[in-house]
């Protein structure tokens, strides 16, 4: 699969989404569980984003060609087509990959248990950090901080299963 290059259109599709679900948050009384789930779709779409490949990579690789790119461009303008440098590899392993697939299990059970509300900032949140993901700053920036969590958390839960 080849790596997903987010527009500059993309882009600001992204930050206006980003923008108007913290003004909405702060407006409503910047309640704990809004923030939480704005903070898990963040997560769950930055490290789909951060995957090299799989049904996460795929996905935010699709949300970001398929409906991201194309909305911020037809927003943006005609010349807001232009594709911003790839982001580089995240150094993701595949105990990495288990522990954002056990994250993403999390994220779904949660977003089922949600109202109406907590689902929209959640899935708002999921296509802002899949965005993110792949801005080569911010890629860099989690390679070196979250993606070695990740991977231990991964090796910890791999650790811990009893087939081992």
């Amino acid at each position: 699969m080849t790596p997903a290059q987010l527009s500059l259109g993309g882009l600001a599709l992204a930050a206006a989404v980003l923008v108007f679900t913290l003004i909405r948050w702060w407006r409503t009384g910047h309640r704990a569980p809004s923030v939480a789930a704005i903070v898990g779709g963040l997560l769950i779409g930055l490290l789909g984003a951060l995957c090299s490949g799989g049904v996460l990579g795929w996905a935010a690789h699709r949300t970001v060609t398929s409906i991201t790119n194309p909305l911020g461009n037809a927003v943006s303008g005609r010349g807001s087509s232009w594709l911003l440098p790839a982001a580089a590899p995240s150094g993701m392993t595949a105990a990495g990959g288990v522990a954002t697939t056990v994250l993403l299990v999390v994220v779904v059970v949660a977003w089922r248990c949600c109202d109406n509300q907590l689902r929209r900032q959640l899935t708002a949140g999921a296509v802002v950090g899949s965005a993110a993901g792949l801005i080569g700053g911010v890629s860099g920036l989690a390679s070196f901080t979250l993606i070695p969590a990740v991977n231990h958390v991964g090796e910890q839960f791999i650790a811990a299963l009893p087939f081992q």
